[in-house]
């Protein structure tokens, strides 16, 4: 049996340098996001509740360092909309719409080039809404740039999310809405008046 030849080192092959540098780049920023996930369900109670309100802005404030100085978010209507910088994201950390959330993040396809890198995850969340304390399945895919510092550290320099589906949990057969506030307007009509979804 003949074994596969080794390929010779060339220019034009990655060094191990630069092997081993993308790997840690890519264990860094899928760190990152676990961290922003973490935070981002820190700021509620294991009895559906808003923490205080000192430990919502210190937890909205560490969240808020998982991104960049002039880091880029757009999420639509009801998640904070668009805003830029890592200020506009602070304020709007404390704001969610929200009163418990669990941030499931997945499949993560990155790509990493030098300092910058981009990828796409895909949310699953349950949460609870501030407003009615009903319970919410949402789903999501995140698009994402990140950003390495001068000190090493990755840090998201945008994210913009598309593809939002939401369901009031234990509705029975309802359609999926795509915003709070046709969220809201599913609560408002009767299960029996609710169109039912098209069959896959």
């Amino acid at each position: 049996m003949m074994s596969t030849p080794r390929r010779a080192a060339t220019d034009d092959l990655p060094s191990l340098v630069d092997r081993l540098d993308r790997l840690e780049s890519l264990a860094a920023i899928q760190a990152l996001k676990a961290r922003y996930g973490a935070l981002a369900d820190a700021k509620y109670t294991a009895d559906y509740a808003r923490v205080d309100a000192g430990t919502m802005r210190k937890v909205a404030w560490e969240q808020a360092q998982c991104f960049t100085d002039d880091a880029v978010w757009e999420a639509g209507e009801g998640f904070g909309a668009n805003r830029v910088g890592r200020d506009a994201l602070f304020d709007w950390f404390q704001q969610s719409p929200w009163c418990f959330a669990v941030h499931y993040y997945g499949s993560p396809v990155i790509d990493v080039a030098g300092d910058t890198a981009s990828g796409t995850w895909r949310l699953w969340q349950i949460a609870m809404a501030d407003d009615t304390r009903e319970a919410v399945l949402l789903a999501a895919v995140t698009h994402e740039s990140y950003a390495r510092q001068a000190d090493g550290a990755w840090l998201h320099s945008r994210m913009r999310f598309e593809q939002l589906h939401m369901l009031p949990a234990g509705r029975g057969p309802a359609p999926l809405a795509a915003t709070l506030a046709a969220l809201a307007s599913r609560r408002s009509a009767s299960p029996m008046t609710l169109e039912s979804p098209p069959s896959c």
